[in-house]
């Protein structure tokens, strides 16, 4: 037996076979990344296998094809979901409007909503994000945002897209809600059909993505 020294690293050297006298590494994947380690006599071996391409946090996207309609203008609604992207990561719709979070981290929230005034006068609608609870007691801080809908005017009705986001902590089993009040029933969210000429996608009354950063 001797020991020699290689690369500056002390080695222990049995009947001319060269053996490791250092700590074995401890290394464990990340999100979407996976290691795998190999010992050999001399040789610490690490291979890194990425997941999906691009992807390093849980993501979600959901929207609605259908009308968000309120029937006063002293009540507070909570938007409904209708459809979900395929390949949600982590993130997901419960009971229709809630969406829910199974990973704790760090979300940016982004909702669309497609505004829709039928009167022939501006009207107002606010929006804002709810959190875990039912009822104001839930209402996030600073969420809300305020906007005058178009009145229709020549037969059509106003339009406008309100879209903004924020940045939200959450632990697992938390959900977000979008909620809204207008000051005037004419006002709402709706679907705009796909058009014809020229072909145009159809416009769902609200979009959300919620990804992690």
């Amino acid at each position: 037996m001797s020991l020699q020294r290689i690369a500056d690293v002390l080695k222990l050297k049995l009947n001319g076979t060269l053996f490791k006298s250092q700590s074995n590494l401890d290394i464990v994947g990340g999100r979407n990344i996976t290691l795998a380690q190999t010992e050999a006599n001399n040789l610490s071996t690490v291979t890194i296998t990425a997941g999906k391409a691009g992807v390093w946090g849980y993501f979600g996207e959901f929207w609605s094809t259908g009308s968000q309609l309120a029937s006063d203008t002293t009540t507070s609604y909570t938007c409904t979901f209708t459809d979900s992207y395929a390949f949600n990561d982590g993130v997901r719709l419960a009971n229709g409007t809630q969406i829910t979070f199974d990973h704790v981290g760090k979300y940016n929230i982004q909702v669309s909503c497609q505004l829709i005034n039928t009167a022939a006068q501006i009207h107002d609608i606010t929006v804002w994000f709810r959190k875990n609870n039912q009822g104001d007691v839930g209402n996030i801080a600073d969420s809300a945002s305020f906007v005058s809908v178009p009145n229709s005017h020549g037969g059509i009705d106003g339009r406008l897209i309100l879209a903004y986001n924020i940045i939200e902590d959450v632990l697992p089993g938390d959900y977000v809600e979008v909620v809204y009040a207008v000051t005037n029933t004419a006002v709402s969210m709706q679907t705009i059909a796909a058009g014809t000429t020229p072909t145009t996608p159809r416009s769902p009354s609200i979009i959300l993505t919620a990804t992690q950063v």
